[in-house]
């Protein structure tokens, strides 16, 4: 029988539940605005693939201590 860590499970909805929350707005206004000023699909993609990385650390670090705290780990 496998066992689930509810806690982990908890937190890996939430983050990814906000990660769809903050990544779809971000890329509709990344990709909005890089298409003003280029239509190389390869600036495009660097631009979005840096945006989205870099939200996604952030937003992980923000939840892990969420939950630490949360939690008392």
């Amino acid at each position: 029988m496998i066992k689930i860590d509810k806690k982990a499970m908890k937190e890996s909805i939430a983050d990814t539940m906000l990660g769809l929350a903050i990544n779809f707005p971000t890329v509709y206004i990344t990709l909005s605005l890089c298409l003003l000023f280029t239509d190389d699909p390869f600036v495009i993609t660097v631009i979005q693939t840096f945006v989205i990385t870099v939200l996604a650390i952030i937003r992980r670090y923000a939840t892990r201590m969420w939950f630490k705290g949360k939690h008392g780990d």
